[in-house]
């Protein structure tokens, strides 16, 4: 018994899905420290006021690029694995979801340039920085176009470079506020300047691993009605899920107009982000796998190697919610010591975000139900929004927390209970 459970331990450990998981993992790893450098290069040169303004800057940009995407990049694991055997057909569908994904995002790059004034004096509340918010508008365009290249790299299942190609944001990132530290420029106009650089840099560095032949391929007809008819029901969650995730940052300053507070938050904040990024990393590399599974006894196989690299996930959140002071103040310093509290808080929300991988990748990719990611975005957005609006004036930063555990915990039960009525009524028909 004792040997076959070993056995079934390293069928797993060097299957295929593990070994692509590895190379996420290990390219996702190297840019987690490069932006562990960063962000702790940041935080001790600029003041928490600059960081805040930087963070609610920084983390608008990322917005807006995650909804510029509208759930094209997920939807290329959708559609291109099945293309292996049909390069032409494959290089057609690449081509029109990058000359949708163009379009969308140049449009609204040039609406925040033009609306850059107002931005700055509503949500920011301070005019100096318009000129930011028009530099940022680029920096869209290359964030996009960035995570097009690795979800174009994902779906082709190229996890190497994939993975280089994630590591290249952090590796540029670094390279360039390093330059300033250099030059002694460490402000923060110019540290936003040299992130928009890093972005573009990255972008074009992805779309040459890609390869961009694929821009000469003339489309063929109907690409482009049934990547819409499959990013409308994701599109939404894609945007619905990234505002919730997204406006905690830009609330806490928009509603208390406290950049020193902001950017206490957003220390915590920067450093809970590595659960997203191993989360959506791991859905990238499973994604085409599930999408082709046919039958239950393959599916439940592949279901338990997901859900036992969910709980490996899960269980490093409860160790840094033990050594929280520490991990903190020894990256900080001890300016950063109010961070803690909000660190805590934000890991427990992190515990329901990473235990939905299982049910959410079913729903996408097996089940074929976007809609159920759609509902439960919907809901998490009301809870977000809504729990901003009412604790961040009673409880300050604390209050972002507190939003963010609740929207995360209901969105895993319900997403849990959708994905097991679907899963059944399936079988049933079968």
């Amino acid at each position: 018994m004792i040997k076959k459970y070993f056995s079934n331990i390293l069928t797993i450990a060097f299957s295929k899905t593990a070994k692509n998981t590895y190379f996420v993992f290990i390219g996702n790893s190297l840019s987690l420290i490069f932006s562990f450098i960063y962000t702790v290069l940041l935080v001790r040169l600029l003041s928490l006021s600059d960081f805040g303004y930087y963070s609610a800057i920084f983390t608008f940009m990322l917005l807006i690029s995650d909804i510029s995407d509208i759930g094209i990049g997920s939807s290329l694991s959708r559609f291109l694995p099945p293309l292996k055997q049909e390069q032409d057909k494959l290089q057609s569908f690449l081509k029109t979801a990058f000359m949708l994904q163009l379009v969308i995002s140049v449009f609204i790059a040039i609406i925040i340039f033009i609306f850059s004034s107002f931005i700055a004096n509503v949500i920011f509340h301070n005019i100096n920085l318009e000129i930011l918010l028009k530099i940022i508008s680029i920096g869209v365009i290359g964030a996009v176009i960035t995570n097009f290249s690795i979800y174009s790299l994902a779906a082709k299942e190229k996890f190497i470079s994939m993975s280089i190609t994630t590591t290249s944001v952090g590796i540029f990132r670094v390279i360039f506020l390093v330059f300033l530290i250099l030059l002694s420029q460490v402000f923060l106009y110019q540290v936003v300047i040299a992130q928009v650089l890093s972005y573009i840099f990255v972008a074009i560095f992805g779309m040459i691993l890609v390869g961009p032949a694929f821009v000469f391929i003339h489309r063929t007809k109907g690409d482009l009605k049934r990547l819409l008819s499959f990013t409308s029901y994701l599109g939404i969650a894609r945007i619905l899920t990234s505002l919730s995730g997204k406006l905690d940052v830009i609330m806490l300053l928009a509603l208390t107009n406290d950049p020193v507070s902001t950017g206490i938050y957003a220390t915590a904040s920067r450093l809970i982000a590595m659960y997203p990024i191993f989360s959506g990393s791991f859905s990238t590399v499973i994604a085409p796998k599930i999408s082709t599974i046919s039958d239950s006894l393959q599916l439940n196989k592949f279901l338990m190697k997901v859900i036992l690299v969910t709980l490996v996930l899960i269980s490093t959140i409860f160790f840094l919610i033990i050594f929280a002071h520490p991990f903190i103040t020894i990256l900080f310093g001890i300016k950063a010591i109010q961070a803690v509290p909000v660190f805590r808080l934000l890991l427990i929300s992190m515990i329901f975000f990473v235990g939905s991988i299982p049910s959410v990748t079913l729903a996408i990719y097996y089940l074929k139900k976007p809609h159920i990611l759609t509902v439960n975005s919907i809901l998490q957005l009301i809870i977000v929004v809504g729990g901003n609006l009412f604790f961040i004036p009673i409880y300050g930063r604390f209050g972002a927390c507190y939003s963010l555990i609740f929207a995360y915990g209901i969105t895993l039960f319900l997403t849990s209970i959708m994905s097991y009525y679907y899963l059944t009524k399936r079988n049933v028909q079968k």
